[in-house]
């Protein structure tokens, strides 16, 4: 009996993701997001580690590409980064779903990346958008992450 507790405690665990924010920018946000290894914020990275989430969210419109950018902030700063550029085409991530995107299609979109960051022991908001073929978004979120030093 213990033992089905358990499981029975765990599942929403397992059902739900990582509690995201909106963007200043209105867009869409996905219907879930899910870091390996993190469930609450602030998500710990190990500087030099890698950040691997997935994002289930439903394509607001159509659109011929899908074009990932993800921005860092410390405070109101941008620190210096973008995606390595083979990782901006986020049609080749798409682990459900394809390109073109049609408006109401679920996607599953996968990224793997690694944390690039100048230092550790900072805690900083990382703000992941997807946008169509006229630089819309199809979704955006911020959540906040951790630095540490490995």
């Amino acid at each position: 009996m213990r033992n089905i507790l358990f499981v029975v405690a765990c599942l929403p665990a397992l059902a739900f993701g990582l509690a995201v924010r909106p963007c200043a920018n209105n867009a869409p946000i996905p219907q879930d997001v899910r870091v390996v290894g993190c469930t609450v914020e602030p998500c710990v990275i190990p500087i030099g580690g890698m950040v691997d989430m997935d994002c289930d969210f439903v394509s607001p419109r159509a659109s011929q590409t899908a074009r990932a950018t993800l921005d860092i902030f410390l405070g109101d700063f941008r620190v210096p980064y973008d995606l390595p550029a083979d990782q901006t085409n986020a049609c080749n991530f798409f682990e459900a779903g394809s390109c073109p995107v049609t408006a109401g299609e679920f996607i599953n979109y996968h990224l793997s990346t690694p944390a690039a960051a100048p230092f550790a022991g900072i805690t900083v908001d990382l703000q992941l958008q997807l946008t169509d073929d006229n630089d819309q978004p199809l979704f955006c979120f911020r959540s906040s992450a951790q630095i540490v030093a490995v």
